[in-house]
């Protein structure tokens, strides 16, 4: 007797979510086979499994973290406050999820984008889609099936920080159990058909500081970098005239000359400095009722003080209290230059 067998599958699935994240956690797949066969050219019953083949499709949780404004690192400067870099959060597991996430500051040394760490910010804050700021750890509820949501950071930069500074952040996402800022763990058991397991799949994330794949986190990281003026000043001087030579480049600094005193204000850092504020105690020798020529000239490549003549420039604010005198309310370009001269007689 020659038997011809076939086997026709029908499967029957339960609420199956048909998206990127793959068929949802806890489905309910069940899958029954038939044959036919003939005895003798003699077609048979049809032959039918006494029972479906079942079993419950597992939690497969993965997900990303991304910082996604640009540029990696930003620019601020010394004294900034809530500077805020921009992340966002994608679930792709295959049900429903709980994070948490945690913004720290790397620790010095540390490289993100060839940039090395050597300062820290202050102040983290996490807001998630617009919401309070909020210090610490904070939760995310319910993120849905390839839903996405985004996690701005903000922070104060210390007023201690110099010219080239940088500053590099972490935030981390933690897949958490619904309900509880308990981390996730794959289940350790074996598989069991009849019961939603756990499996985490996530990547690794930014990998430079020790994360790695499949343990239920995701780092990315952002940045800082400080633009700062950078100022010198020398104080120099020379003689404009005396009483017996006048005008001379033979005046020599006998009591009754003219001194000329140069301050050269050098900017050595990334960007323009104002506001700049210089404090002269003159000495009790000097008569400083006959202070004059008090000149800025912000915008040059060196200063010299030559033959006593005040330097070019215009008029700079000046307050005289006392044997002290202020020059006020200056500036100087980057790469540049200040040439601040003031005149005064010998008493």
């Amino acid at each position: 007797m020659k038997k011809i067998l076939s086997s026709v599958a029908s499967l029957m699935l339960c609420s199956v979510a048909l998206n990127a994240a793959g068929t949802a956690a806890g489905t309910t797949v069940s899958n029954s086979a038939s044959l036919t066969y003939t005895v003798s050219g003699a077609v048979q019953p049809t032959v039918s499994t006494q029972n479906a083949a079942t079993f419950v499709v597992d939690k497969k949780i993965d997900f990303s973290l991304v910082h996604d404004d640009d540029p990696k690192h930003i620019i601020t400067t010394p004294g900034s406050e809530d500077v805020e870099r921009s992340f966002t959060l994608e679930n792709t597991t295959n049900k429903i999820q709980d994070f948490t996430v945690t913004a720290t500051s790397l620790a010095s040394g540390k490289v993100y984008n060839s940039q090395t760490d050597d300062s820290e910010v202050e102040n983290l804050e996490i807001s998630v889609n617009g919401g309070a700021w909020t210090t610490g750890t904070v939760t995310i509820a319910d993120l849905g099936v390839d839903a996405s949501i985004t996690i701005a950071v903000r922070s104060d930069i210390p007023s201690t920080n110099v010219d080239g500074n940088v500053m590099n952040i972490q935030l981390e996402a933690t897949a958490v159990k619904d309900g509880t800022t308990t981390a996730e763990t794959s289940t350790s058991s074996v598989d069991d058909k009849d019961v939603e397991d756990t499996v985490l799949a996530e990547g690794a994330g930014y990998t430079g500081d020790d994360n790695v794949e499949f343990n239920g986190k995701y780092a990315a990281w952002a940045g800082y970098v400080i633009n700062s003026p950078v100022l010198t000043l020398i104080k120099s001087s020379c003689v404009y005239k005396d009483l017996v030579s006048g005008v001379s480049a033979d005046a020599k600094r006998i009591p009754g000359s003219t001194i000329t005193y140069l301050f050269d204000i050098e900017n050595t850092g990334s960007i323009d400095s104002s506001d700049i504020n210089i404090t002269d105690d003159l000495a009790t020798e000097l008569d400083v009722t006959t202070v004059t020529a008090v000149k800025t000239n912000d915008n040059q490549d060196s200063c010299t003080c030559s033959g006593g003549v005040a330097g070019a420039g215009s008029a700079a604010t000046t307050v005289i209290s006392g044997q002290t005198v202020a020059i006020n309310d200056l500036t100087v370009k980057k790469d540049k230059h200040n040439c601040v001269t003031l005149q005064v007689n010998i008493k």
